[in-house]
């Protein structure tokens, strides 16, 4: 897979290979996007209303390509894979069940906690951008809210920005060259947290306004350590369908609305869920060390 020859080109190539996969996901989606837009607008319907739906087709259409690029980054003998597999083998079965519930969890309360920090702040008011995503994501039925924010698109980013992303931004950065001191050691977990913000602040950036990369890159630095606690990037998967899909339950059926009541209420609410958060992430991590 990778070239021999000039290490400089090596590095080029390992680069190239992180990006391009983003570059697919892009055009694959945005092309589907306005083919079914298009189709949609010949039969009559309302493109704005149907938004969801028309993003869900296109991230249904999507996945198969991202899928290929994951599976065959797992059939590579890579530094990331092997290091996920070893990682992967050492847990029982109860641990990785318990991973799952954990995470899931997490991943809810963390995202709900970060919607209402942010609604604390003036973010959400001055961004445009999100205040038109906001409207997308939540047009088009709660149906299409659930089979596409809450499942295909948490499968689908989950398997592009940390399957493939950061798996391969650990490849970029991290070298196997058969040492196995302290020092090798902490110089791959240090490149390891590189790999994580970075693979995060993609993650933000390609949401493409400042409310999303805040909360997306804050999530995502998350994602990417349950990758690494779990092994697979299961963790991350549930926890993304846990964070989007707080997000639904909290606009569609108003379980929340006891925490606008005041400010006050709001501000102990979000407290409490960060509290939840960080005791869930705590017992997470001491899981992971029995």
């Amino acid at each position: 897979m990778n070239p021999k020859g000039n290490p400089n080109n090596n590095a080029i190539f390992k680069s190239w290979n992180v990006i391009y996969p983003i570059f697919i996901y892009f055009v694959v989606t945005n092309l589907a996007m306005s083919l079914f837009a298009v189709f949609a607008s010949f039969l009559g319907a309302d493109v704005k209303e149907q938004y969801m739906a028309l993003q869900t087709a296109a991230v249904a259409v999507t996945i198969p390509f991202i899928v290929r690029y994951y599976s065959k980054d797992r059939k590579e003998p890579t530094v990331f894979w092997a290091h996920m597999e070893q990682t992967s083998e050492k847990k029982t079965s109860g641990q990785k069940a318990a991973n799952a519930v954990l995470m899931f969890l997490a991943g809810a309360s963390a995202g709900a906690a970060l919607n209402n920090l942010l609604a604390l702040t003036a973010l959400k008011e001055i961004s445009p951008g999100f205040q038109e995503a906001n409207s997308n994501f939540f047009a088009g039925g709660m149906f299409f809210e659930l089979l596409g924010a809450c499942l295909l698109t948490p499968c689908l980013e989950e398997l592009l920005y940390r399957g493939v992303v950061y798996g391969r931004l650990c490849d970029l950065l991290i070298s196997d060259n058969g040492e196995r001191t302290g020092e090798h050691a902490k110089r791959e977990q240090r490149n390891r947290l590189i790999a994580m913000a970075l693979s995060a602040l993609l993650f933000g950036v390609l949401h493409q306004n400042l409310v999303q990369f805040v909360y997306a890159g804050a999530l995502g630095m998350l994602l990417a350590w349950f990758v690494e606690e779990a092994g697979h990037i299961y963790g991350a998967l549930l926890a993304h369908i846990g964070a989007n899909l707080i997000s639904v339950l909290r606009v569609e059926t108003g379980m929340f609305r006891w925490m606008e009541q005041s400010r006050g209420v709001f501000a102990g609410a979000t407290a409490g869920l960060a509290v939840v958060s960080i005791v869930l992430l705590g017992v997470i991590w001491r899981l992971n060390r029995e």
